[in-house]
């Protein structure tokens, strides 16, 4: 069974893989020039694309916008890993999608559970790469990563 999630890219991540593409192709504009003359070197055009909107997504943050790049990734799941994501722990997924839960305190009364079991739970999901838990004043916020999940079968 493959998975593929729509998952949300940190800004030090887009730098970094930004740096790797000059380092191995030189300038954006240069491969911009080639494709527009129909001279994209074989296997470049998927490197192009995602490198194009990476730049643009990194061009609208420093110009004030939030910053946000999404792209779609395999998530490799063993079986132990598949058996972690329970009903209870989808419907916080789905509860994150829905509205944003300042703290797990929040979150847990929203889903009426336990806050210790939402705390476990979250924790579980964190480690699958789904959401993260990031720090802010003296609460734990959860924040999605992934805005979409495809089971592919066969």
């Amino acid at each position: 069974m493959q998975w593929k999630v729509l998952k949300t890219v940190p800004l030090a991540e887009v730098q970094s893989r930004l740096r790797d593409y000059e380092e191995r192709h030189g300038s954006l504009s240069r491969l911009h020039e080639e494709f527009t003359k129909g001279r994209m070197p074989p296997g470049m055009f998927d490197d192009y694309v995602e490198w194009t909107s990476m730049s643009h997504a990194v061009r609208a943050y420093q110009e004030g916008e939030d910053f946000e790049y999404l792209a779609d990734v395999d998530l490799n799941l063993s079986p132990e890993d598949y058996a972690k994501l329970t009903p209870k722990r989808l419907m916080l997924l789905d509860h994150l999608i829905e509205s944003h839960a300042s703290s797990i305190n929040e979150l847990a009364a929203a889903v009426d559970r336990d806050v210790k079991n939402v705390y476990n739970d979250l924790r579980t999901l964190e480690s699958l790469g789904l959401i993260s838990l990031v720090k802010m004043g003296r609460s734990l916020v959860p924040e999605l990563l992934v805005y979409e999940i495809t089971i592919l079968l066969g």
